[in-house]
């Protein structure tokens, strides 16, 4: 069962990856010829409508997919029961939020937020449509469907909104190419799932799953709050060009930070809901997934930090420039984040989704405490802030998460260490690199592109000098993806 479930979570691991690497880079190149079409306000507008719209979707469907997928035994009943009260949920989230919505705008002082959150919030009604399907196909480990409707809904949405930038659209092409989107994954997600909502209601049902999905809702709930609070002072404060500046910083972080530790950890809630009674395993398992996070991410934000000023310049052009420092201070944050989010697998799938609320409080009042203050200092000073507050709280989560899996943090240190000297000897190398090349007064694009393949180089000599035993296991795992 073992040689199974690590097949079967390794192939989720391979489908997930591909869906997750081809709809960043597709989103990538949309966002760079975005940023060259729209101005930074445009994005800040519209960053201060998805704030609100955002916060309002982590109630929508009320935490019962991750109960869904923790659950051993489930019937049809669950499933309908599940549809119908996400469908209810979404509608009435929908009407509160155009009600709503002018006094979001006067609080913003930006009219336009108003129609925005009208016309976005559709979004509310149109998710609960396939989130059991969605589901099902997870808790399946049949990521592969999944990545179809992911990679069909960013082709559209990013060719949409390219469309209707280029032709004045401004602020809504953003909006139109996202909603058209979710039309199109919700159809294929219909098509490649076998399941179909019944006429079927139940009370009882809907009071087990919600049980221990209220925790989930409640933590994401609180978890949207700590990462958007820097979002939400910023807009309040700052200005929506500040909060332009801002997101497409944090954006760039999110790049390697959530689509590809999220991707991993989206497989292994499933795959380590399975085992959870077996702490051992679960050790194991975690450690690879921590060990193998940290070696794509670290370096990728590593590198980040030390060509931002050439790469803003040359992808993003020099209008952008005031994000630059905000994204160097924020790479230590990402790093530390990429690594962080395998915390959930593990307590959810130990049924401690209470622990995830209540850490989600703490972490909620201290960053709101910590953004207020830096925010006297710019979005330099958020960035700082949230990096600061990162660091004390990811010590503490992790302590709390190796306990329940019997885990020392000397062995959680070990598994991250060869990522940590990797990436410090990358930066050094870069740096040096770089202080040479000044001489020759070399142009930004050859010095991004040279830096680059410098960075790369650096790094992977030294993890295949000095951790060769890594790279055999990262061919293990490929050989068994391949199976």
């Amino acid at each position: 069962m073992k040689h199974t479930l690590t097949k079967s979570t390794l192939i989720g691991i391979l489908w997930t990856g591909i869906s997750q690497f081809s709809t960043q880079i597709f989103r990538f190149i949309v966002n760079v010829i975005l940023a060259r079409l729209l101005y930074p306000e445009e994005f800040g507008i519209v960053g201060l409508a998805t704030i609100f719209l955002g916060f309002i979707s982590t109630i929508n469907e009320l935490g019962l997919s991750a109960a869904i997928i923790q659950r051993k035994k489930l019937d049809e009943t669950h499933l309908s029961t599940s549809f119908w009260a996400s469908m209810g949920m979404g509608t009435m989230l929908c009407i509160i939020s155009i009600l709503v919505s002018p006094f979001i705008a006067d609080f913003f002082q930006e009219k336009l937020v108003r129609w925005l959150i009208v016309v976005i919030s559709v979004g509310l009604i149109l998710g609960p449509l396939s989130v059991i399907q969605r589901t099902l196909l997870e808790k399946n480990l049949n990521f592969k469907k999944i990545t179809i409707a992911e990679i069909c809904d960013t082709l559209v949405s990013g060719l949409i909104s390219i469309f209707l930038a280029m032709n004045g659209y401004g602020v809504w092409s953003l909006v139109y190419g996202g909603l058209s989107g979710s039309f199109i994954s919700i159809f294929i997600l219909w098509i490649l799932s076998s399941w179909r909502p019944s006429l079927k209601f139940s009370f009882a049902h809907f009071k087990e799953l919600f049980g221990f999905g209220s925790h989930v809702m409640g933590s994401r709930v609180l978890n949207y709050i700590d990462s958007n609070t820097d979002y939400l002072v910023i807009g309040k404060l700052l200005g929506t060009s500040a909060l332009g500046y801002y997101t497409l910083a944090y954006n760039l972080i999110t790049f390697p930070l959530f689509k590809i530790s999220l991707l991993v950890t989206r497989v292994t809630f499933p795959a380590f809901s399975i085992i959870q009674d077996d702490n051992k395993t679960l050790q194991k398992g975690y450690l690879k997934v921590v060990r193998f996070i940290s070696l794509i991410t670290f370096p990728m934000l590593a590198g980040m930090f030390v060509v931002a000023p050439e790469f803003v310049v040359v992808i993003y052009g020099s209008k952008w420039m005031p994000m630059i420092l905000p994204l160097q201070v924020l790479c230590l944050a990402g790093a530390l984040k990429s690594v962080g989010t395998t915390v959930g697998s593990i307590l959810l799938s130990k049924g401690r989704a209470d622990i995830q609320f209540k850490w989600n409080i703490l972490t909620a009042i201290v960053l709101t405490i910590a953004v207020i203050i830096g925010a006297n200092y710019g979005i330099v000073g958020v960035a700082a802030a949230v990096t600061i507050v990162e660091i004390f709280l990811f010590l503490i989560i992790q302590k709390i998460t190796n306990r329940l899996i019997d885990l020392s943090m000397y062995n959680y240190l070990k598994a991250i260490y060869p990522a940590i000297i990797g990436s410090i000897t990358l930066i050094i190398g870069v740096e040096i690199y770089q202080r040479i090349m000044d001489i020759y007064q070399v142009h930004d694009i050859g010095m991004l592109i040279s830096s680059s393949f410098v960075g790369i180089l650096i790094y992977l000599l030294f993890i295949r000098l000095l951790f060769k035993n890594l790279f055999d296991e990262m061919k293990s795992l490929l050989h068994e993806m391949r199976k």
